[in-house]
């Protein structure tokens, strides 16, 4: 499929040819629903804890004797039975880890990646130009390209973007290395460089040369 360059002033400067294989996925709900539940789900802590009967401190003495109160015995103030006392099958830290084989990772990334293709929210600039600090530059680059809420994607040494972008709400700044299914589709749109396009596809080929 072919796109448009534009400059960030919104002006479009040439054309460029993309792989069908990456920008032109048929939608596969599957496989973006796995991809993302994975991801959202190795990105929980999971140091949630309850304290149980063995680390609630105290409980060394009976509370109370064993006959003549009308209640039932107990023999611990730890007891889960007993105010203060231990929580009985409670939470406990645990990972939420699930595993996802590669290849259905990068068929995740690339259906998401022609998803925002098809319905033109992949925006490709020819460089970002950012110099210095400011962040009123990227909110009139993304007005101009008509992406408000959108995931910023470029290869830089330094990182003017990030800190241009890190305040504007809605808006994301990732290096395509770390560009995921989850990434691109949590926001409306995808305004990435030529460079960093050319890195993105670069993953896809390593991948497939290393499996031939």
């Amino acid at each position: 499929m072919e796109l448009q360059v534009h400059n960030i002033t919104g002006k479009a400067v040439k054309t460029i040819k993309l792989p069908d294989d990456v920008f032109a996925v048929p939608m596969n709900e599957h496989v973006l629903h796995t991809a993302v539940k994975a991801y959202l789900a190795n990105v929980r802590q999971g140091t949630h804890a309850t304290k149980t009967k063995a680390n609630v401190s105290g409980g060394g003495k009976k509370p109370f004797k064993q006959k003549g109160t009308g209640g039932a015995r107990q023999g611990s103030s730890r007891s889960p039975l007993q105010p203060g006392g231990g929580v009985s099958h409670g939470p406990q830290p645990r990972s939420h880890r699930q595993k996802l084989n590669g290849q259905v990772k990068r068929l995740a990334l690339a259906v998401a990646l022609s998803d925002k293709a098809r319905h033109g929210k992949l925006v490709v600039v020819d460089d970002f130009k950012v110099q210095g600090f400011s962040t009123s530059h990227v909110v009139k680059a993304l007005s101009a390209l008509k992406a408000p809420k959108a995931l910023l994607s470029d290869e830089r040494k330094d990182n003017l973007l990030y800190r241009s972008a890190r305040n504007i709400h809605g808006a994301e700044v990732l290096p395509p290395s770390e560009i995921n299914a989850a990434d691109v589709l949590r926001y409306e749109s995808l305004v990435i460089s030529e460079t960093a396009l050319q890195l993105l596809q670069q993953r896809f080929e390593e991948k497939t040369s290393e499996s031939l």
